[in-house]
């Protein structure tokens, strides 16, 4: 398995312990990724450390009032690292009013062009600004010709779709295994296997056995059940797939 989204760059995290218990813990590689610069850097001095660990870098929309172009510049610079697989979080939340909605939608275009410089994938956060997230994407979509995905997919099926018409892959977090969770299932048999990702987006959002507790990215196995239930596979498929769909995406991962 691979977890195509953990923040292990956070002070909470034994990196070293997460390292290595990796393939006791069935994984096969982790995708930190950063939310400003230092912990982008942080995201990348992590992965330089660590074969099987790898990076992606960019400014959260919770994060973007304080971005300038030194900043985009020093993110482009990490972008050239063999370990940084992609540039991201980026987008929108109008779920928190940490930044007014127009600074992040100026950070978003701006990080878009980044991207496309880059050369590099996306990594987008999208939370309860679906509309102008939709629109600003399909007007700069010769931003994202190396592709992208929608990471700890919260919306609606008929997003979801919207998303994957546009060649996204979406990712799933600990999320869809929450008691409360009705709608994911619509959504899990909506999207193409092949388009499917899992991620823990640790050190939040822990699954169910563990909700309460520290998320870890070996929790990532209970997204691959949750997945495999609601489409009637083995496991092991779901595992296998999502693991490739991740070196489909993420193009700079290493076998």
């Amino acid at each position: 398995m691979i977890d195509s989204h953990a923040h292990i760059n956070d002070d909470k995290y034994d990196v070293q312990q997460i390292a290595s218990s990796m393939k006791a813990d069935g994984l096969s590689k982790i995708v930190v990724v950063g939310y400003d610069v230092p912990s982008s850097k942080k995201a990348l001095e992590i992965a330089d450390m660590y074969d099987d660990i790898y990076c992606a870098v960019g400014v959260h929309p919770s994060d973007c009032s304080t971005m300038t172009d030194e900043h985009i510049d020093e993110l482009l610079k990490m972008c050239d690292h063999p370990k940084t697989v992609a540039y991201g979080e980026i987008g929108l939340d109008y779920y928190y009013d940490h930044v007014d909605r127009q600074t992040q939608r100026e950070a978003l275009i701006r990080q878009l062009h980044a991207v496309k410089q880059s050369a590099l994938p996306a990594v987008f956060h999208l939370r309860d600004a679906y509309e102008d997230m939709e629109k600003i994407l399909r007007a700069h979509a010769d931003c994202l010709k190396g592709g992208a995905v929608m990471h700890c997919f919260s919306g609606s099926k008929e997003t979801a779709l919207k998303y994957v018409d546009m060649g996204f892959y979406i990712s799933f977090s600990g999320t869809i295994t929450f008691k409360n969770a009705v709608k994911f299932p619509d959504i899990i048999k909506a999207v193409p296997l092949d388009r499917i990702l899992i991620e823990t987006d640790c050190p939040y959002l822990t699954p169910v056995p563990h909700r309460g507790k520290l998320n870890y990215p070996a929790y990532v196995k209970y997204q691959a059940e949750k997945i495999a239930e609601i489409l009637g596979l083995d496991v092991s498929e779901v595992e296998r797939i999502t693991e490739q769909n991740t070196y489909d995406l993420f193009a700079k991962l290493k076998k």
